[in-house]
């Protein structure tokens, strides 16, 4: 059944459109920039998901009438948003290392694209992916709140986590333009990563409940 969901999602919510968000991390190649900012564009890319297309294609009356439990809506929702940010960070680790090798100098205007900077980004995408849950199943149509408050809080939480590195020095060893403290970096990575993966499923899991009791 997940893999049917996935499927509706991605042909039918999906448009083609919202692919070519995915070029952004082509901005990565700039010499100085905030760059958390580059793995914000996505945002955008979810609004035309659920304000244009899932309507356009009566997503919520071809849910309503499929043989599925509300709690597998919500389910297809939560893993397409979570495949597409991963495709989003995955694709960007190429540009990242010939950034590293491109520019020599660091980031000026933010935090260096490092293993850490990535923690920081998916726990960005976490603060997303629990309002964007959330804030769209507690009724039949939600747009305003779940895609713009918590696009508005994500991009704040991102900036803040990847300026703090800059301006406290005690977190300046997170921030080397390399492999520099690799270990400090990895713990930070694997720290955002499971942030993601816990707010995705707590979301999943809240979202579904108050959606049990929307009437479609």
């Amino acid at each position: 059944m997940t893999a049917d969901l996935i499927r509706k999602e991605f042909a039918l919510s999906i448009p083609r459109g919202n692919y070519w968000w995915l070029a952004a991390v082509l901005l990565l190649l700039i010499p100085v920039w905030p760059f958390v900012i580059v793995f914000t564009y996505l945002f955008f890319g979810f609004f035309m998901i659920l304000n244009q297309f899932d309507k356009i294609n009566h997503d919520l009356t071809l849910c309503a009438t499929l043989p599925i439990p509300k709690t597998g809506v919500v389910w297809g929702r939560a893993l397409t948003v979570m495949i597409i940010e991963a495709v989003m960070v995955v694709a960007s680790w190429p540009l990242a290392i010939l950034r590293h090798w491109i520019w020599t100098e660091d980031n000026a205007s933010g935090m260096n694209v490092n293993l850490a900077f990535y923690g920081f980004v998916l726990v960005m995408y976490a603060v997303f992916n629990l309002i964007y849950l959330v804030g769209t199943y507690h009724k039949a149509y939600g747009i305003l709140w779940p895609i713009g408050g918590g696009t508005l809080i994500a991009v704040v939480v991102g900036l803040v986590l990847t300026t703090a590195p800059i301006v406290w020095p005690a977190l300046s060893v997170i921030n080397d333009r390399g492999f520099g403290h690799l270990g400090i970096q990895a713990v930070v990575f694997a720290v955002g990563l499971v942030v993601w993966l816990a707010a995705t499923w707590g979301g999943w899991r809240w979202a579904a409940a108050r959606y049990e009791h929307v009437d479609l």
